[in-house]
């Protein structure tokens, strides 16, 4: 009887939520952004972090908007979000 390897669960919709609301606070960190149009991206961030305590569904979605701002901005600072937390899919993984 082969032995079947257990399943990894997937990373709830929070943890995907607190992984993209990482890598914003990474970009938001770029020196070349100026000052005064950081802190406003700032305010944006944490309203939607403040967003996610009554609906992180929605607030998912104006981050993923905030990033298609971005890349306009900061090219190329700016990914798609994984859906492992390691950024491979481990079907493939040996």
């Amino acid at each position: 009887m082969p032995s079947e390897m257990p399943l990894r669960p997937r990373p709830s919709r929070y943890a995907a939520f607190a992984a993209r609301l990482k890598d914003a606070h990474k970009v938001l960190g770029d020196p070349s952004i100026p000052a005064q149009r950081r802190a406003e991206l700032t305010k944006r961030v944490l309203t939607i972090t403040a967003l996610a305590r009554h609906d992180v569904t929605v607030a998912a979605h104006r981050l993923e908007a905030f990033f298609g701002e971005l890349s306009g901005l900061v090219p190329g600072a700016v990914s798609a979000p994984v859906d492992t937390p390691s950024g491979k899919n481990t079907a493939t993984q040996g």
